[in-house]
Order: structure tokens, then C-alpha cells, then sequence
């Protein structure tokens, strides 16, 4: 799962050097990784080594140890690596529509799996329902990242294009129930402004019901290629979207590096949380907030770091759910090295 950005962006890349990390995401070697850079885009004042930030009240465990919740095996898909795409909570079932791929960017294959609890898991339905043919904007592929029921009863999954030489779109697509068929729109539903803060492109939405219409959260490249952000957008039905001005939260604390990335956001009675992640994305932060524009951070370090993970490896996609007051947060952990490879990994906390 790569980034979106802007051939501009590249030529600047290749200049400073980060070509090692994000080249990658073009192979068959390497899932979606984020380019690095020097520094946060809002730098946050350093604290003395006397004051370290202040710790996360979310505390994530992993309840499976190193079994993985969800494994690439499971799907029947022979491919290299698996995110766990989105997560649809509906009548008692959890849906979980999760991508796998090979190359990266290139041809993205969805399946469908289901759960009552969670923990355990099943393939629904015995084919893919989704691949990158059936996007007609895919540039070359897709990545299914959150999902939702609108209010007429329609399923809707929501997607970001992946390209590593154009600005990434996000797209949906329709269906009348959990099995599909999938419907995908021909048109991207939003986009990145030329011109504007969000030029670079538009990627990882993840979208939650409010008390009288949608939210979309979603990280976005400012006009500066080292600065990632978390913008919004919003919708009545959940097919037109009307972004916000202005990005709603922005990397000020020194583990988040030069961006944020792959928000994950649930409503958890009245209010709403937010797990997300650094520019190295190993790390993953919480912020909470009653309006869904206005974020405060839990804490100023990570609630997940590189060394919780219940095995070896990096992170790169999640998805996020809240039942009865428990955070369950599925994050994909493994090795750039497609002989080895992802698997979904399930790690829970109660909400303080």
C-alpha cells in the first residue's frame, strides 16, 4: 500500500535520497510503505530528557500471540501480502473485505471473510469480489480501506487508486448486501486540488456514521512532498462527499515524524477515537474527540510501537472497530520480502 503522489514529488525524492524506501512499493518486494523524510511538517518542541512524553492511556494487547487472526492462507489467494481493507459491523457479524497483492503498486485481488466474535474467522465467500480489472480508474490497482452501510440500505466499500506516479483518488463501490455483486462507481468520489494543501492526493479513508450524516477521514500529501496530514470530508448519503478546509490534525509530536497516515476512526458512545500512524508507521498513536474535527492525542507517544508487536517485523495497514467499549484494532505486520510476506495480526484495548 503506497502513497499518493505527484511526479513532482518523485523528481524531489529521487533528489533527497528516499528513492531506497519508496522504490519498493514498485516490486514484488515490498508492501505499501511511506517515503521519510528529516522532519515533522509542524515540529513539536523537544522534550528534556527529564520529561518524556506522556504515556498513551490506551493500551493495546495482542490476545492471539503470534497466531495471526487472519492469514493469507485462509483466503485461497496466492499472494504475498494481506491487509485487513474494511470492516463492516452489522447485525452481530463482522465483515471484513481484506486486499491481498504481490507487486506494488500493481493488481490488488478483495475477499470476503466473516466473524461473530472477532477471533475467529471464515472465508465467505470462496472467490475474490473484487480486483483491480473492475476498477476502470485503477492506476494499475486499488485498495479497499473502509466501509459502510448508507442510509437506503446499500453496502459501500471505499477504495484509494495506487499509483506511484500520479495523485491517488478514492472511489467506491455499491452492492445490495454483504455478498454483493460489487458495483464500482466509474468516477473517483474525491480527490486531491491542484493547487491546493491537498494536491498530492488523496488515500486510506476510513469512514464513520455521525448523528446526521458521514464522516470521511483520510491522509493526504500537503503541496510539501515530506508532509502527510489526516483531512475530512463529509456526506448525506455517502456518495457525494464536500471535503473540509482545512486538515483536522497535522504531526507535532516528535514519534510521528514528517506525517500521519492511515487514520482509523469509530464513534465509542459520544465521542470519537482515532488510531493512526507516523511516517515510519511501525508506530500508532490515539486521539479522541467529541466534534470529529477538533482531536486531542492520547498522550504525546505512541499507544503501539514496533517492539508490542507479537512478532517480528514492520506494519503497514488496519482497520479499527469498537464493541461494548473494546477497541480491536487489525494491523498488518510482516516482512518486505515476499517470501516471507504479511498476515493480520489482532490487538485490543478497553477504551480509558
Amino acid at each position: 500500500m503506497s502513497r499518493p503522489v505527484m511526479p513532482s514529488i518523485i523528481v524531489l525524492l529521487l533528489v533527497s535520497g528516499v528513492l531506497a524506501v519508496f522504490a519498493g512499493c514498485g516490486t514484488s518486494t515490498a508492501p505499501s510503505r511511506q517515503p521519510t523524510s528529516e522532519a515533522p511538517a509542524s515540529p513539536a518542541s523537544p522534550a528534556s530528557p527529564s520529561e518524556p512524553p506522556a504515556q498513551a492511556a490506551t493500551r493495546f494487547g495482542w490476545p492471539d500471540g503470534e497466531r495471526p487472526a487472519v492469514s493469507r492462507e485462509m483466503t485461497g489467494v496466492d499472494e504475498a501480502y494481506i491487509n485487513p481493507g474494511a470492516m463492516i459491523d452489522h447485525d452481530g457479524t463482522l465483515h471484513m473485505y481484506a486486499n491481498l497483492f504481490t507487486d506494488w503498486p500493481g493488481e490488488v485481488q478483495t475477499v470476503h471473510l466473516s466473524s461473530t466474535d472477532g477471533a475467529l474467522w471464515d472465508l465467505a465467500q470462496d472467490a475474490p469480489v473484487l480486483d483491480s480489472d473492475d476498477v476502470p480508474f485503477a492506476r494499475p490497482g486499488f485498495d479497499v480501506s473502509t466501509g459502510f452501510i448508507a442510509p437506503d440500505g446499500t453496502w459501500v466499500l471505499v477504495f484509494a487508486t495506487v499509483s506511484i506516479s500520479q495523485p491517488w483518488e478514492i472511489g467506491i463501490a455499491t452492492a445490495p448486501g454483504p455478498d454483493g455483486p460489487w458495483t464500482v462507481a466509474p468516477e473517483p468520489v474525491l480527490s486531491g486540488t491542484q493547487g491546493s494543501w491537498d494536491a498530492g492526493g488523496v488515500a486510506w479513508p476510513s469512514v464513520v456514521p455521525t448523528d446526521d450524516e458521514f464522516a470521511m477521514y483520510y491522509s493526504t500529501y500537503t503541496s510539501d512532498p515530506k508532509a502527510t496530514v489526516i483531512a475530512r470530508a463529509t456526506s448525506a448519503d455517502g456518495l457525494t462527499w464536500i471535503k473540509d478546509e482545512n486538515p483536522v490534525l497535522e504531526p507535532v509530536a516528535a514519534w510521528e515524524g514528517s506525517g500521519l497516515d492511515r487514520p482509523r476512526v469509530v464513534p465509542a458512545d459520544d465521542r470519537y477515537v482515532m488510531v493512526y500512524a507516523g511516517s515510519d508507521l511501525t508506530d500508532r498513536g490515539v486521539a479522541f474527540s467529541t466534534d470529529g474535527i477538533s482531536w486531542e492525542r492520547d498522550g504525546g507517544a505512541p499507544a503501539i510501537t514496533m517492539d508490542d508487536f507479537p512478532v517480528d517485523g514492520r506494519s503497514w495497514d488496519a482497520a479499527l472497530i469498537n464493541r461494548d467499549g473494546v477497541l480491536t484494532y487489525y494491523l498488518e505486520i510482516g516482512t518486505a520480502t515476499a517470501s516471507i510476506g504479511t498476515e493480520i495480526y489482532r490487538a485490543t484495548a478497553p477504551l480509558p
